[in-house]
């Protein structure tokens, strides 16, 4: 019997960096990983690929893009677990779902299938910083969740307080980002929310395997009284995220970001709406770089993920061989004939009418043609960004 642990919490709560670094730290279990995004882009998939410890040609990874697997993305992951039933060279299952999953009909799913799966462990994330600017530590979400209950509404507030009560363990991340003085008023309110979970503070994802993997957790019995209590919510619009008017928009354009204007646009016009933006992306002023964008609530982090191919055929270094570069220009047939293989790719999730709106500032940000044609010419561009960025590991 393979054990399961589920993975859940809201947009941006830092799932996937846990599970990376839970990959990169756990040598002792064979690990297999069905991973979710909500979006069109498969940033999260991507991410667990590239750390080489999971991948599909060993069979140990499924990634699951574009829509919920609690909602319209649920055949597929019944379709998953049953293509691993059975299989005797898996220790254990992590499952990393959207932030706009449910946790409820993925454990449906599990417990289906008990001659093949145990559910050890439902883990949230709960973003301390996110926490804190959008309900107050919690004040203002459970006035929202008063008056739902009062008016019969359900909202992203009802799934991020569902994804903490069905979890037996919580991990509160970002808390560096908080002041003291909010901390334990933000434990106080998930203690109400749930009473039964173990609670640790963490940042970066640092988590000892043990307390992700912990076996026998997870109550059934209490998942089912939690689940009783929703008779008059329809189970199809439970786990679909478009019931809390959750949705995401791709942007794809091969034109450089204006580091200036997207400096901006993130820090002076972001609406609470926006839950969540992450992909890649390129700056004119650092045409070499492949960016990893990853933004939460007013959280923003931009990391060096990569090189562009277009870059690195130039060989500015000079320590390219013929052979290497030949194999480069290979690579580069077909791409575009001015940026190459550069590319944004950035998903934005949130409510309809604010990604509507910000999706058009969004593509003012990208060069005009007169800016592009600076870029040609090797001039300059105001960057606010810091000079140093971070690597992806």
């Amino acid at each position: 019997m393979i054990r399961i642990t589920l993975v859940s919490g809201f947009l941006g709560s830092g799932k996937t960096t846990l599970l990376r670094r839970l990959l990169r730290e756990q040598s002792s279990l064979r690990l297999g990983v069905i991973v979710n995004d909500m979006a069109d882009l498969e940033v999260d998939g991507d991410l667990l690929r590239s750390g080489q410890q999971v991948s599909e040609e060993k069979d140990t990874l499924v990634s699951l893009y574009s829509g919920s697997i609690s909602g319209d993305r649920r055949a597929a992951f019944a379709a998953a677990l049953e293509a691993w039933r059975g299989r005797n060279d898996l220790d254990h299952v992590v499952i990393e779902t959207s932030g706009g999953s449910h946790p409820w009909p993925l454990i449906e799913e599990i417990l289906q299938r008990p001659e093949n799966y145990q559910l050890e462990s439902i883990v949230t994330l709960i973003d301390a910083r996110a926490f804190v600017e959008d309900y107050g530590a919690g004040r203002a979400l459970f006035e929202r969740l008063i008056h739902n209950e009062e008016t019969g509404e359900r909202s992203v507030e009802n799934l991020m307080a569902e994804q903490i009560q069905f979890a037996n363990t919580l991990f509160v991340t970002k808390t560096d980002r908080i002041s003291p003085e909010d901390l334990p008023f933000l434990l106080k309110c998930l203690e109400l929310l749930n009473p039964h979970a173990d609670v640790h503070a963490v940042n970066f994802g640092q988590v000892p395997a043990a307390r992700v993997l912990t076996p026998g957790k997870f109550s059934t019995d209490r998942a089912r009284v939690i689940a009783a209590s929703w008779e008059k919510t329809k189970p199809e619009a439970l786990g679909d995220a478009a019931s809390y008017d959750l949705g995401s928009t791709l942007l794809c354009d091969p034109r450089p970001f204006h580091p200036r204007r997207l400096w901006k646009l993130f820090r002076e016009r972001l609406g609470r709406g926006i839950l969540r933006s992450k992909g890649f992306l390129w700056l004119a002023s650092r045409d070499e770089q492949v960016l990893l964008w990853n933004q939460a609530a007013g959280g923003i982090d931009l990391e060096l993920l990569a090189y562009w191919k277009a870059a690195v055929v130039k060989d500015p270094l000079g320590k390219l061989v013929a052979e290497e570069i030949a194999l480069l220009q290979k690579d580069l047939e077909g791409t575009h004939p001015l940026f190459g293989d550069r590319l944004n790719e950035i998903t934005v999730i949130g409510t309809r009418r604010d990604r509507e709106i910000f999706m058009q500032e969004l593509q003012s940000c990208l060069c005009t043609e007169d800016e592009i044609a600076r870029w040609q010419s090797g001039g300059s561009f105001e960057d606010p960004w810091p000079k140093q960025l971070k690597q992806v590991r």
